[in-house]
């Protein structure tokens, strides 16, 4: 197919579109022109009307959707990856618009997979309950929507007119505002042509099966105590050591409130770390640090202001301070480290006077050892501390990185770049992961790593430099039966045994390392269920 390079959104839109977009051009906000190559070679031709390919998977719709159908409406395809923490963030945005310009605006989500395991339409369908993503979603395996449409990054979003031809595109995060006008100055200008007719919907939602968790993504132990982010709930659970429940904080609706256990409210929920008498917790939807006060089982805010932040660097107050989304969380003598994934870095929460600041990473995506300031992580996404060493699980570089906090340098211990990946245990300097999400520092020399996109839970020996497979794939043994892991998002040690989040299968798993056994580890629900 063709590719199409789309015009400049503000040679389509009037003058006082330009006017109220002025400004967000001049901080920088690029959107990029579009025309198609069929137009300039064949410029005295009729083109034919572009179609969806028939034959792919969709989701949220009880059939596949056809442009021709959709005339009549605002288009926006969104092109996106579900691993994409930048994806992730666009999507309130696309909500957003479509609630303000229902029923004449249709956002459709193309899946366009970087990862091998990005490509399985079951994964895709967890993703999309996951994210509350309630657009039709086509997944485009092989970019072929994407080609025509001269997509290249993630996330891309590309807008039809209501007579199916394409205007513009913008790429990136942040362009709420320039896709707002675009699209309220279509509706008015084909104010005439407009359709109002619902679309086939069959939210994937509606057919999960209720179960305790609901894609729970981190672990964290100690003492008597098991924590346990039951995220797609918002909500954190607090267990004993045989998995009865002892208390339920937030859930089961969104939402950012403090105070008791049955008054707070969180947003996606991952990361955990105990520490200072209580649980501090990474509500990533929010944007916020979080801290369970376990004596007087109050809840309270101590990092965020509640808005995604870009990259910076200094010192702030942490109240005053925006984050984004927080995922991973580690504590060590006071200072609360946390996997910035929105923005590629490690930050640094200080508890004893509540200042924040940048720890590791420019905030520029990539993978560059070296000092603090000057080295790069993409989406790191669980941290774990063992002495002086701090380990990040570093997930779209599909690498796993290591920080002398003494010396402050940082350095990659597997890994080599942004689409280096695959499924491969040996030397370090040959093995590959996939999309880790959890680590664990099981000692000095060993390190435990949740091989998310591989569902595996692998071992990295230090002194040998061997990565091995635990448990996950055909390691499995048949007596085992169905405790096949599907994307392990956060792992804690429990003595001799890793608990582990088998975030798309609704359950936690506990792993014997003497045994080398795998089975469920079952939560006892109580009243407050």
């Amino acid at each position: 197919m063709n590719n199409h390079f789309l015009p400049d959104f503000s040679s389509q839109t009037r003058r006082s579109a330009i006017l109220r977009l002025l400004l967000i051009v001049l901080a920088g906000l690029l959107f990029t022109p579009v025309t198609r190559a069929a137009e300039v070679t064949e410029k005295n031709q009729d083109l034919p009307a572009y179609e969806f390919p028939t034959g792919l998977p969709w989701l949220n719709v009880s059939r596949p959707l056809t442009l021709k159908a959709l005339r009549g409406k605002v288009v926006i395809l969104d092109f996106w990856t579900y691993g994409c923490i930048n994806c992730i963030h666009v999507l309130d945005d696309l909500k957003r618009l479509e609630e303000k310009y229902r029923p004449y605006l249709v956002v459709i989500g193309v899946h366009s997979p970087k990862f091998d395991r990005e490509k399985n339409i079951g994964a895709l369908r967890n993703i999309v309950v996951r994210y509350d993503i309630e657009h039709p979603v086509v997944n485009d395996v092989e970019f072929r929507i994407g080609r025509y449409f001269g997509m290249r990054a993630w996330p891309t979003q590309v807008v039809l007119d209501p007579l199916g031809e394409p205007l513009g595109k913008v790429t990136g995060e942040g362009n709420y505002e320039i896709l707002d006008s675009v699209i309220g100055d279509l509706i008015e200008k084909h104010s005439d042509r407009l359709d109002p007719a619902p679309l086939p919907v069959s939210l994937e939602k509606r057919h999960l099966a209720k179960s305790l968790l609901a894609a729970p993504a981190k672990i964290a132990v100690s003492g008597n105590r098991v924590a346990i982010s039951d995220t797609l709930h918002h909500r954190v659970i607090l267990a004993d050591h045989d998995g009865r429940i002892l208390e339920i904080y937030g859930g089961p609706e969104k939402g950012d409130s403090g105070g008791t256990a049955a008054e707070v409210r969180f947003s996606s929920p991952r990361g955990l770390a105990f520490g200072a008498g209580g649980l501090f917790v990474a509500d990533t939807g929010n944007h916020l640090i979080r801290y369970i006060d376990l004596a007087r089982r109050k809840v309270k805010t101590v990092g965020g202001n509640g808005e995604p932040e870009l990259p910076r660097m200094g010192e702030f107050d942490a109240l005053e301070t925006g984050l984004r989304s927080p995922w991973g969380l580690a504590l060590k003598d006071d200072q609360l480290y946390i996997a910035m994934a929105g923005n590629h870095q490690i930050w640094k929460l200080d508890l004893t006077n509540g200042k924040i600041q940048d720890y590791a990473g420019s905030g520029r995506e990539g993978l560059r050892d070296g000092s603090l300031p000057a080295s790069r992580f993409s989406q790191p996404s669980g941290l774990s501390i063992q002495g002086d060493w701090l380990y990040v699980a570093d997930a779209e570089d599909s690498a796993v990185r290591r920080i002398d906090m003494q010396r402050g340098q940082v350095k990659t211990l597997i890994g080599t770049g942004l689409f280096d990946f695959g499924d491969r245990d040996g030397p370090f300097t040959e093995a590959l992961l996939q999309h880790p999400l959890g680590v664990a520092a099981l000692g000095d020399d060993q390190v435990l790593v949740a091989d998310t996109y591989n569902s595996k839970l692998k071992l990295l020996d230090l002194e040998k430099r061997r990565v091995t497979t635990l448990t996950g794939g055909d390691r499995q043994s048949a007596k085992e039966g169905d405790l096949q892991l599907n994307e392990p998002g956060g792992i804690a040690l429990l003595d001799s045994r890793v608990l582990i989040a088998d975030t798309n299968n609704h359950r936690i798993l506990s792993y014997d390392l003497k045994k080398g056994t795998l089975k469920e580890w079952r939560l006892r629900s109580g009243s407050q269920e």
